[in-house]
Parts: structure tokens; C-alpha cells; sequence
């Protein structure tokens, strides 16, 4: 039985999908899947058997979307890529569980929500990957999705929208479950597998202590990219980046040993 976990980390998904497309051609099939974020909507590209989809999807960003939607409020949507999903039909006989995590903000205090999407109805559980990929957003309002993403920084950001947790401005809002936890590997505890397939978007990456208390090392399988990745390249869906980061995904997860 095999496990799964897809972080988040918006336009960098590109590479995972890769990963991910190489593993599936490899006959690697999943059982248990937890994600987050851009995690989420690869990990139902999965859950639904649509890998070729998938790939076309990263290989052929529409830019032009990009250009289309307008941020009208304190959230960044992935509209494109919600989208696609809805147009996805069918699951998986071998996932038996795919679970998805986003917060939920009430008198200022973001609580951590986790859903096993394959328990509920399909609009669902596509409500729940829309929570879970929503990123917040402080910055000029009526502006295109392609404008904002010139000056973004996830680290600034981040630290613009602590503040304004605290005053309260987002009271109300289901957001990114990687906010809160982006090392979405709990479920794998109680759901125990024989192999345990974690996808990051950092080098060098070491799982929770609770992961490494759990399953030997050669237990577990962690693809991570060669390169670093910039606080700009969460929201850098541009299809040269993506199609690069797909081909590197795909050729790391084609010749990795299993």
C-alpha cells in the first residue's frame, strides 16, 4: 500500500505534477493521498485518473486566464485550475482515501480543517480544494491576476497577512491549508502505508519527527527538486517556468531507484 503527500506551493505545483506523471507511468499507484494547496488540485488529478490531463494542464498554462481574472478582494483564487477539476469525472479504485487541509478563520484565529474528500460528494470536496488553494492577498484590489503576480513575495506577504489576522480583517475566510500546515503527513499515522511518497518544493528536505518515528527511512520516498526556488515563483504560472519544472519533475521521478 502506498501513500502520498503533495505539498503546497502554488506555480512550483509544476514540478510536481511531474514527479507525479513519471511515477504513474511507472505503474506507481496510491492508496492514501494527503494535500495541500496546489497539492490538493494535482493529488484530484490522481484521485480522478486524469494524468494526461494533468500534464497538458501544467505543459500548456493558459496565460491568458492569467491576463482574464481580476482581484476584486483580500484572496487570491486559482480560478483556471478549479475549474479544470469540476470538468474531471470518474475515481481511482485504488485511493481509498484523499485527504485535504485548509483554515478556518473565526475572531481572528486561524483553525486547521481536514477533510477526507473521498467520504463526500464530489462539489463537495472540489469546495474544499478551493478553500485549501486560496491565498491571501494585501495588496492594489481590481488589478489582473498577471499584475499582481510582477511584485509578489510569499515571505512579505505572509508576514502582511499575519498582521492583518490579528486585526481581524479576514475573520470569516477559509484559506490555504499550508498557512497553517504545509507538512500535511499526519494522516499517515493512523493510516499507515508501506510506502510513503512525499513530493516538497524545498532541497534537503526532512520530514516531521512524528513521520521519522514512525516508518524507516527506506520507507520513505522524497523527490525534491534540484534547484531553489524564489518567493516570487509561487504565483509565477508562466508556461516556460511551468513546462520546465514539469520535464525536471518528470525525468527526477523516471530514473529515481523505488
Amino acid at each position: 500500500m502506498n501513500g502520498l503527500y503533495l505539498q503546497g506551493g502554488g506555480a512550483k505545483g509544476a514540478f510536481q505534477a511531474g514527479v507525479l506523471y513519471g511515477l504513474k507511468k511507472r505503474g506507481i499507484e496510491f492508496n492514501v493521498i494527503s494535500g495541500t494547496s496546489i497539492g490538493a488540485i494535482n493529488g484530484y488529478f490522481v484521485y480522478t485518473e486524469k494524468i494526461e490531463t494533468m500534464k497538458k494542464t501544467w505543459i500548456t498554462v493558459d496565460e491568458d486566464a492569467l491576463k482574464d481574472q481580476i482581484i476584486k478582494d483580500k484572496v487570491i483564487e486559482n480560478k483556471s485550475l478549479i475549474n479544470q477539476l469540476y470538468n474531471l469525472d470518474g475515481r481511482s479504485k485504488d485511493v481509498k482515501d484523499f485527504y485535504v487541509n485548509y483554515i478556518a478563520i473565526r475572531n481572528g484565529v486561524p483553525k486547521e480543517i481536514q477533510v477526507n474528500i473521498s467520504k463526500i460528494s464530489k462539489d463537495e470536496g472540489l469546495e474544499v480544494i478551493k478553500y485549501s488553494s486560496l491565498l491571501p492577498y494585501i495588496g492594489q484590489t481590481n488589478i489582473s491576476l498577471q499584475e499582481a503576480m510582477k511584485n509578489f513575495n510569499s515571505k512579505i506577504a505572509f508576514e502582511q497577512f499575519k498582521a492583518e489576522l490579528v486585526e481581524g480583517k479576514y475573520d470569516g475566510y477559509n484559506l490555504d491549508g499550508g498557512i497553517l500546515n504545509n507538512n500535511f503527513l499526519d494522516k499517515f499515522i493512523d493510516k499507515k502505508v508501506d510506502k510513503l511518497f512525499i513530493i516538497p518544493f524545498v532541497k534537503n528536505y526532512q520530514p516531521p519527527e512524528y513521520i521519522l518515528e514512525n516508518y524507516d527511512k527506506e520507507d520513505l520516498i522524497i523527490i525534491e527538486p534540484t534547484i531553489d526556488f524564489e518567493p516570487g515563483d509561487t504565483l509565477r504560472f508562466e508556461q516556460e517556468f511551468c513546462k520546465k519544472l514539469f520535464i525536471e519533475g518528470y525525468e527526477i521521478a523516471k530514473n529515481i531507484k523505488l
